[in-house]
Parts: C-alpha cells; sequence; structure tokens
C-alpha cells in the first residue's frame, strides 16, 4: 500500500500537469491563486476481501481570483470541467496510476461552488473529491 504522503505527492505531481494552477500537497500559510490545495480526508481499509484494496479520499481546493465574477466563473469552470486541456478530472484520468505502482485514482465528483477571501483576496472556489485504491497490506 503506498502511503498517504506518497499518495498526496503524487496526486500533487499529477494536477501540476495544468498549466497555470498552483498546486499545494497540504494548506500553506499563503495560497496564490489560480491553486488548488489538497487535503487528505481519511482512508477505507478492506475495499476487497482479505486486505485486497484500500481506498484513500482526497478533497481539492480549486481556487480562482474573483476580480469579476464572469470571468471568475469562466476560469473555475475550466479546472473543474469534465475535459479538456485544462480539466483537473481529466488529468487525472489521463494519469490514473499517478506514476506510482500500486494506486488508481479518479476524480468522483464536484462539490459546491462558494466566494472566499484568501490573503485578503476576493476569490471563487469548489470542491472536487478524488478517490485513490491501493493495495492492501497486511
Amino acid at each position: 500500500m503506498s502511503s498517504i504522503n506518497s499518495v498526496g505527492d503524487a496526486l500533487q505531481t499529477t494536477i501540476e500537469n495544468v498549466s497555470n494552477l498552483r498546486v499545494y500537497s497540504e494548506l500553506a500559510d499563503i495560497v496564490n491563486p489560480p491553486a488548488c490545495v489538497i487535503s487528505f480526508q481519511g482512508t477505507q481499509f478492506d475495499t476487497a476481501m482479505q486486505r485486497g484494496l484500500d481506498t484513500m479520499s482526497f478533497e481539492l481546493l480549486v481556487i480562482v481570483q474573483r476580480s469579476n465574477l464572469r470571468t471568475a466563473v469562466d476560469k473555475l469552470e475550466d479546472y473543474i470541467t469534465g475535459s479538456g486541456s485544462t480539466s483537473i478530472r481529466q488529468t487525472i484520468f489521463n494519469n490514473p496510476t499517478l506514476g506510482l505502482s500500486d494506486t488508481n485514482a479518479r476524480c468522483v465528483n464536484v462539490g459546491s461552488v462558494e466566494n472566499m477571501s484568501v490573503n485578503g483576496i476576493d476569490c471563487l472556489s469548489a470542491t472536487m473529491q478524488v478517490e485513490v485504491y491501493t493495495k492492501g497490506s497486511a
């Protein structure tokens, strides 16, 4: 089973293939939008019998600057849409192993879009859920 840290780092490396998006594998004191902040949500053990499979859950917080609402929505949608050159979901779909030998990742949904303040800057954000399947170990 890959460790939480190695999967988080691999997820960061994979998402960094999206151009013009800063990726943080953990919440940082200063986040510069457009950004994607990865946070570990938990592990479900024994997804398959005899520790054959574990499932790790990660949340991606995708943040864009909001100088103009329409522009911010367009930028955010480019990152959270299902396909396209700036789609986080498409990037993970194209690289499901995240460069690791025992993982398979997929984006499972996009959550609510919300206004937020980051470093005193008005921003728009959305959450994405990513499930990573990895071999269990006894």
